[in-house]
């Protein structure tokens, strides 16, 4: 029998009303997604690629149900989630998981650390709950007495680990990675990647990254689609279409985009002037 993909896309649209700008003036819309037809395999690394307001994160947010598309279809792990009730949507909830862009803004201030791991796992209401979170805390490389703080004692880096302790923690198959290093500062960055990177191996899951940056695209997977205001230009193997890009859009990203490897040999060349000027 042939296991379903992750998820399946099939003509997904996803069309916006506009605000009136006269009181007698028709409504206006606008498609923050056309006609997108999409395969993702279990266990794929799969980059969603484009520039801001290409539609990335309004991808997302269908895949994981926090919107509703206004055409097609979409399956995930073989099952259909468009037209379903929250109610229906429980296998969904503990199959897929995100990392947000801005762990500052997506993590409570109010609650100490081992709440905010314990607290989807308490809506799932999943056994051993502490045990949990310690392992979840190591998983991601901070101590146990991490727990105890509170978002804003933690350094950005350590803010966002502590986000993605709070995805893994129920044990998805898929985590959604929605620009999750495009806040972080360039070395930081890295570092979360190689976590996110041996996070996905060790688990086992399927990755979906979303990022407007083409060379932190292919560090971290092996399958991209590129969007441009809503449309799917190409989708393929990530070094293929880094190397031989078909759409002169997706050559302009590569040459536009400042890549994570420029950032890396600047940071190092700043550190070593600063030496020089000791």
């Amino acid at each position: 029998m042939n296991t379903p993909p992750a998820v399946r896309l099939q003509a997904v649209g996803r069309r916006f009303r506009r605000g009136r700008r006269a009181p007698l003036r028709p409504a206006e819309y606008v498609d923050a997604l056309t006609d997108v037809s999409l395969t993702i395999p279990r266990g794929a690394r799969f980059g969603v690629v484009g520039e801001s307001g290409s539609g990335k994160t309004t991808l997302m947010r269908l895949i994981a149900a926090l919107d509703r598309p206004t055409s097609g279809e979409i399956e995930v792990l073989g099952r259909r989630i468009t037209g379903r009730r929250e109610q229906q949507l429980a296998f969904l909830r503990r199959s897929l998981q995100i990392v947000f862009q801005d762990p500052m803004s997506s993590l409570d201030p109010r609650m100490r650390v081992g709440d905010i791991v314990a607290e989807p796992l308490q809506v799932l209401r999943r056994p051993d709950v502490p045990g949990s979170v310690r392992r979840a805390l190591a998983d991601v490389g901070l101590d146990a007495s991490a727990a105890r703080r509170f978002p804003h004692q933690f350094s950005g880096g350590q803010r966002q680990r502590i986000s993605i302790a709070r995805a893994i923690a129920p044990g998805p198959s898929i985590l959604i990675a929605d620009e999750a290093v495009s806040a972080l500062d360039v070395t930081i960055r890295a570092q979360i990647l190689a976590l996110i990177e041996d996070l996905a191996a060790r688990q086992e899951l399927t990755l979906i990254f979303v990022s407007h940056d083409l060379s932190v695209i292919r560090r971290v997977c092996d399958q991209v689609a590129v969007l441009r205001a809503g449309h799917l230009l190409e989708t393929g193997s990530t070094e293929a279409i880094y190397r031989n890009p078909r759409e002169q859009y997706t050559r302009d990203l590569l040459a536009a985009v400042p890549t994570l490897e420029k950032s890396l040999a600047a940071a190092r060349a700043r550190a070593a002037y600063g030496r020089v000027g000791e």
